[in-house]
This record gives structure tokens, C-alpha cells and sequence, in this order.
């Protein structure tokens, strides 16, 4: 058991650290919601609001970002083609989401490099979902 143990992640406060995740995304309001509806559940969530934010970060930190590919007027998809070309498959999933809907945006993201696929808006239970379902096949 203590192995098992040693292995769980603690925040500062000595709370299990489910995953660490960035949300990208220029709506403040909406990285606020994402991260205090993950916060309670042990997820660190951090957020920046461009592309450019997100080139300067070292993403290795994080086991998952959550992506408006409307970002950088609407270059999202080229934040999610450079993420997958500097980092390992494994080392950083990709959620993208946009108020798109159309099915040649979804497979656009896909093609990308994005692990999944949400259209805004979506229900915090369904993006919680997706957020479990893409860290297990890590």
C-alpha cells in the first residue's frame, strides 16, 4: 500500500493531484469555471489565454490541455499541430474543443494531433468524462 501511495501526487495543500491540466483559452470565465469545477476533485488547472502563452510554457508539466481552437483568431488547430510536434504522444494528450460543429472541423483536429473533440458549449459532467477517459488511455 505505501507504494501505491508514493506514487499520488500532492498539491501544497497536501491534496491528491489527479493531473495537472492547462486550459487554454482567451475567456478568462471560462478557464475560471473549468478550473473550479476540477479543483475539488484533485486536478491542478492551470490557464493561459494564446498560442504564443502556450509556446512559451514547458507543457511536459501538464498531462493534458484543454484547447479553444478558436484561439489566435482561429489558428487553434496549428497550437494543437505544434504541441504534437514537439512532444511525445504520451507525454501531453490534447482535448480541442470550438463552437464548430461541423464534422470536416472535428476530423480537422483529430488529424491534428487532438485526443478529443468537444463542441462549446459543453456540460462540465461531459468534459469531466472525456478529461477521465483521455488521461486513462495514458
Amino acid at each position: 500500500m505505501t507504494d501505491v501511495l508514493q506514487h499520488i501526487r500532492l498539491d501544497a495543500d497536501r491534496t491528491p493531484v489527479s493531473a495537472r491540466i492547462l486550459v487554454v483559452d482567451e475567456d478568462p470565465a471560462i478557464c475560471e469555471m473549468i478550473r473550479d469545477n476540477f479543483a475539488g476533485e484533485g486536478y491542478e488547472v492551470e490557464s493561459c489565454y494564446t498560442g504564443d502563452e502556450t509556446y512559451n510554457l514547458d507543457l511536459s508539466q501538464y498531462e493534458l490541455v484543454l484547447l479553444d481552437l478558436s484561439i489566435d483568431d482561429n489558428n487553434g488547430l496549428g497550437v494543437v499541430e505544434q504541441i504534437k510536434q514537439i512532444y511525445e504522444p504520451d507525454e501531453v494528450a490534447v482535448i480541442a474543443y470550438s463552437v464548430k460543429m461541423s464534422p470536416q472541423t472535428i476530423i480537422q483536429a483529430l488529424n491534428a494531433g487532438a485526443d478529443d473533440y468537444l463542441i462549446k458549449p459543453f456540460s462540465i459532467r461531459e468534459l469531466k468524462a472525456r478529461v477521465r477517459s483521455v488521461l486513462r488511455r495514458r
